[in-house]
This record gives C-alpha cells, sequence and structure tokens, in this order.
C-alpha cells in the first residue's frame, strides 16, 4: 500500500502544486470578501491621522478586487499566471507593512509565504488539474485540425499550379527550396523563419502555452523574397517556441 502510494506521487509530481493553488487561491477568495466586506480592519492598519483618504480607499477596493477575482481564476487554475501577478504587489505591501514587527511576526511571516507561492504560480503557472492545461490541449486539437486545413489548402493550390501554364517568377520571389532574388538558400544568414500562426494561437500564448506554426516561410531580409515554405505538421513540431533556442534561421524540421 505505501509502496504504491509513493509510485503514484512520483508520477504525479505536478499535480501537488495543483492542490497548494487551489488551496491558496480559495484562501485569498476569501480574503478578499473580508476586505470588502469590513474596510475597517484594513483601514486600521494605514498610518497617519486621516485614514478614510481617497488613495486608501482606491488601495482598498484594489486589494479586494485582487483577491476576490484573482483568487477564484487560481482556484480554478484559469490565467494562472495573470491572476498570481496582479496579487504579488498586494502581498509585497503586506509584507513591507508588517516588517517593522520583525521577521518572527507571524503576521510578516504569512504574509512572505504567501507572496513566495504567488511568484511561483507567476512563473510556473497551472498544472495537469488547471483549466489553463485543459484551454492549451483544446486549441491543440484547434491547431492540429487548421494544420490539416492550411496543409490541404497547399496542396490545391500546387495541383492547380502545375495544371497551369509556368508564369514567369517574379524578381522578388523564388520557387520554394531554392533561393531568393538575391540567390541566398535558407542557410544564408540573412534568411530568417516567420512563423505563422492561426487564429487561436494568440490564446495558447495566454495560458502560457506555445502553440505549434500553422506554416513557417523561410524569408530573406534583403530582397524579400520566400526561400521554402514548411507546412506539413510532423515538420512544424520543431518551430515551436520554446525548442528554437538555437535561433528562427538554424531550426530544422525534426529537430
Amino acid at each position: 500500500m505505501t509502496d504504491s502510494l509513493a509510485t503514484w506521487a512520483d508520477a504525479h509530481r505536478g499535480r501537488a502544486l495543483d492542490v497548494v493553488r487551489v488551496y491558496l487561491g480559495a484562501g485569498l477568495f476569501v480574503r478578499g470578501v473580508v476586505f470588502l466586506a469590513d474596510p475597517s480592519a484594513y483601514l486600521s492598519l494605514v498610518p497617519g491621522p486621516s485614514q478614510e483618504t481617497l488613495g486608501s480607499l482606491v488601495v482598498l477596493n484594489y486589494v479586494g478586487l485582487a483577491h476576490v477575482c484573482g483568487g477564484l481564476l487560481l482556484a480554478a487554475g484559469l490565467l494562472t499566471r495573470l491572476a498570481a501577478l496582479v496579487q504579488i504587489p498586494v502581498l509585497a505591501g503586506a509584507a513591507l507593512l508588517h516588517l517593522p514587527s520583525g521577521v518572527a511576526d507571524q503576521s510578516f511571516a504569512f504574509a512572505a509565504l504567501v507572496l513566495a507561492l504567488l511568484a511561483v504560480f507567476a512563473v510556473w503557472g497551472g498544472g495537469p488539474w488547471s483549466l489553463d492545461q485543459a484551454v492549451a490541449l483544446w486549441t491543440a486539437r484547434d491547431d492540429e485540425a487548421e494544420g490539416r486545413q492550411a496543409a490541404e489548402a497547399v496542396r490545391r493550390l500546387r495541383v492547380r499550379e502545375r495544371e497551369r501554364a509556368p508564369a514567369p517568377p517574379r524578381p522578388a520571389l523564388a520557387a520554394s527550396g531554392s533561393a531568393c532574388g538575391c540567390g541566398h538558400d535558407r542557410e544564408h544568414p540573412r534568411v530568417e523563419a516567420e512563423r505563422l500562426y492561426g487564429a487561436l494561437g494568440a490564446m495558447r500564448f495566454a495560458t502560457g502555452t506555445h502553440p505549434r506554426p500553422s506554416a513557417v516561410v523561410f524569408r530573406c531580409r534583403d530582397c524579400g523574397g520566400a526561400v521554402e515554405t514548411v507546412d506539413a505538421p510532423e515538420d512544424l513540431e520543431a518551430f515551436r517556441y520554446e525548442r528554437s533556442t538555437r535561433g528562427a534561421r538554424t531550426a530544422r524540421p525534426g529537430a
């Protein structure tokens, strides 16, 4: 029993962060409701003779709304990075507010702990149980379908081009897979890979994931000519953003 539980836990380490994320988001949501329901609890901490100033009320409403909205999004794992990021200034201010009491003060220690956890989720985002992951899987299927449609459209276009009489080449463009008007091929340092994304590509980036492009065009920076176009779905995997650490020009299909 113990060994099987340890094996399952080792295989699902990412879900542990999801559990912490849900608990943290729920706690911040409750904290935000308390802030909005009882403003005097916050205003008593604001230094100065006049507490109910416009600035303090603006900060109060920001703190309450950030905790309520950000806490709900954080617990659901939707736009996790943004939900954590908007609350970091609040917890940083709370930590500074309690710092004069000493680092051993429980209020300061709690604020610093929550601040550290928010920083973790602002960097790494949600895990396998988050809505961000569900959206990523959903948009990945849409990207795949869109890639198949783009490949089919390109195939039909090439069939029509073969059926027509060959037209004289345009000086700024060259045949795919050969060279541009300058004579540069895709290996030339002045040729760069231009990634083309579908309509849902921006949503993938907003959720912290990196979609596969619908097509990649190698274009010359001098004449603007297209040297080569890569549109096969199995080749486009090499051009995902996080895999192109060596630069757009040196990425190759199948790398």
